[in-house]
């Protein structure tokens, strides 16, 4: 798992960078009630790659957890393809998505193919193996696990921040019924959200 281990690296890093500086500086995306159900696909994936920041660099597995690997990227392909169809509807206040944005979504898009070729191929030689799930870091230097396993851990908190946010946003009620404005939330869209950001990968 060693290329997929780099790999998954450089997608957390640009998808960190995608969250610091699109989500979170420019857009408060967490403030915005029309994100609300963006910011469920973010809480989703938040556990999702922190068990891939873990799992890749650190364990093999052969028999039926062999699967567990290529089953965590098929999750996270379906929360991707949802966060995609939400995207046009959540960046209504932007005019759309940003086209930075849309540009560094190509780039990861590209790198999650291919760590799901690369993860799928190395997973489905060990399917026919005995039963074995057993630590054994990939050859990668100690620094590198160590700072996918901080990243684990940040992107397990960003995604819980978002949950937070999402229902914060969802039980904001509206004040005109006939404009559809959401009073609670636009006094703190004026004011700033009181969910400050943090940084995470896709």
């Amino acid at each position: 798992m060693v290329i997929a281990t780099y790999l998954l690296f450089v997608l957390g890093c640009l998808g960190a960078a995608d969250i610091l500086l699109f989500h979170s500086v420019a857009h408060g995306i967490r403030s915005h009630p029309d994100s609300r159900w963006e910011l469920v696909t973010h809480s989703l994936r938040g556990p999702t790659y922190a068990a891939l920041f873990l799992l890749i660099p650190n364990f093999v597995m052969q028999g039926l957890a062999a699967w567990l690997l290529p089953g965590l990227l098929v999750i996270d392909l379906a929360i991707s393809v949802w966060d995609f169809v939400l995207e046009r509807a959540s960046r209504q206040f932007l005019g759309g998505l940003p086209t930075g944005e849309y540009l560094l979504h190509m780039v990861m898009a590209i790198l999650f193919g291919a760590l799901a070729a690369m993860v799928s191929s190395e997973s489905l030689s060990q399917v026919f193996r005995p039963l074995r799930f057993s630590y054994e870091p990939a050859a990668v230097p100690d620094l590198l696990r160590l700072a996918m396993a901080l990243m684990a851990f940040l992107v397990l908190i960003s995604g819980l921040q978002d949950a937070v946010a999402a229902r914060h946003l969802t039980r904001c009620r509206s004040t005109d019924q006939g404009t559809g404005q959401w009073g609670e939330c636009s006094r703190e869209r004026r004011h700033g959200s009181h969910l400050g950001p943090i940084s995470h990968a896709p």
